[in-house]
This record gives structure tokens, C-alpha cells and sequence, in this order.
């Protein structure tokens, strides 16, 4: 005995929803697989639908039940596509939060070693060869201090670029899934039973 294909593929649904149900961590080849299934089981009622008189109705039917079946492989597409750059943004900002603090230790580390030469003694005399335009301690002390500073101005604008981008990319990631929140669209309540409508008239 044949069975009816709109009953096989709401069996099928069913049976793919309580599974999606059942593992909500689903991975995303656990959900192709579940969707090739299904592609195929609603390929064959289909083929069956056409050897039917009335094929439109059957197809129609069919058509609903296949939308209906997919509607939660779809929405963990979706969730697991939105895990996925969440993660990529993260490791993103995690890359760019490394650089920038090994950048700002490097910074530090020659600050650090300008000081250090500021503060080191200077040879007793000069001698006698050296070109009358040597400059003054004073002076070399003054340009080690200048440009121990204008390192240590140059980290902290890296600092304050990093923290803007990593500001922008985490408005980014925030906007686009409420983009993506908003183009799913909640299912419509049932409609009211007429039987019911006219008990409340009453």
C-alpha cells in the first residue's frame, strides 16, 4: 500500500522539528544534513504528487508542509551563521588588541631606554679634533627628554585609534544583528475559531 505523500512529509516534519527541537547546538553540517533529508523526502512526494489527478491541491499542500518543515533549519542557519561572526569579530578585536599592546610595550621599551640615555653620564671632555659645533649636554638631554616624550604621545594615539576601532567594529556587529533581527518575521497568530467568535457575541 502506497502511503499518502502529504502524510510522509508531515511525519518527516515532524520528525525534523523534534530533532531540531531536541538538539538545539546543532552544528551547521548536522543542519545540512537534516535539510537534505528533507529536500529529498519532499522531492519524492512531489513526484508523487504529479502522478495524482489533482495535482495543484496536492502540490499546494505540499508547498506548506515543506516551508513549515524548514522554518527551524532556517532559524538555526541563521543562528549559527550569527555565532560565526560573532567569533570571527572577537578573534578580530582579540588580534587587534594584541598588536596594539605589543606595539605600546615596544613603545615603552624605548621610552624607556631614551630615559635611561638621558640619564647616563656624558664623556669628560671632548676632544680636541671634534668639530667646534657639538652640542651642549643640556641639548642632547633636552631632544633624549623631547623624544622620549613624543613616544610616549605617539603610543597613546595608537591606544586611543585602537580603542576607537574596536568601538566601531562592536556598533558594527550590534547593528547588523538587529538588522538580522528584524528580518525574521514572527508567525501570525492563529486565526479565531468562528464558533468561538459567536459564543462571545453571545
Amino acid at each position: 500500500m502506497k502511503t499518502h505523500p502529504l502524510l510522509a512529509g508531515l511525519c518527516l516534519a515532524a520528525a525534523v522539528s523534534a530533532m531540531a527541537a531536541a538538539d538545539p547546538v546543532a552544528t551547521r553540517a548536522e543542519v545540512a544534513a537534516q535539510r537534505a533529508a528533507l529536500e529529498q523526502r519532499f522531492a519524492k512526494d512531489k513526484a508523487e504528487c504529479e502522478e495524482r489527478f489533482a495535482v495543484s491541491p496536492c502540490l499546494e499542500e505540499l508547498r506548506k508542509r515543506r516551508q513549515e518543515a524548514l522554518a527551524p533549519l532556517v532559524r538555526r542557519e541563521h543562528e549559527l551563521a550569527a555565532e560565526e561572526r560573532r567569533a570571527r569579530a572577537a578573534a578580530q578585536v582579540q588580534r587587534v588588541r594584541e598588536r596594539e599592546q605589543a606595539a605600546a610595550q615596544d613603545q615603552a621599551q624605548r621610552a624607556a631606554r631614551l630615559q635611561q640615555a638621558a640619564s647616563a653620564p656624558l664623556p669628560a671632555a671632548a676632544p680636541a679634533s671634534q668639530p667646534a659645533r657639538a652640542r651642549s649636554p643640556a641639548a642632547v638631554a633636552r631632544e633624549r627628554r623631547e623624544a622620549a616624550a613624543q613616544a610616549e604621545a605617539q603610543a597613546a594615539q595608537r591606544r586611543e585609534r585602537a580603542e576607537a576601532r574596536e568601538q566601531r567594529m562592536r556598533q558594527r556587529i550590534a547593528e547588523h544583528e538587529a538588522r538580522q533581527k528584524s528580518r525574521t518575521k514572527p508567525l501570525a497568530a492563529p486565526l479565531p475559531l468562528p464558533g468561538a467568535s459567536a459564543a462571545s457575541a453571545n
